[in-house]
């Protein structure tokens, strides 16, 4: 059971680092593109944590 919850963890961890990375000032100054896309990058990311994240609770289910 540890290993799902470090698992779970990490990947929400991971999808908090990438929203607080890609909503930073310093990443509008270094990447002025990257604002104009800003909802639709992060979106996307959302998404595929989303999607990791039932996959990995699917596959969790299934074979537990």
């Amino acid at each position: 059971m540890i290993p799902y919850i470090i698992v779970i963890a990490l990947a929400l961890i991971g999808g908090v680092a990438t929203v607080m990375i890609g909503l930073s000032q310093e990443n509008k100054k270094s990447n002025p593109k990257y604002e104009r896309r800003t909802k639709k990058n992060i979106a996307r990311l959302t998404l595929l944590y989303l999607l990791s994240l039932a996959a990995f609770i699917a596959i969790w289910v299934i074979y537990d």
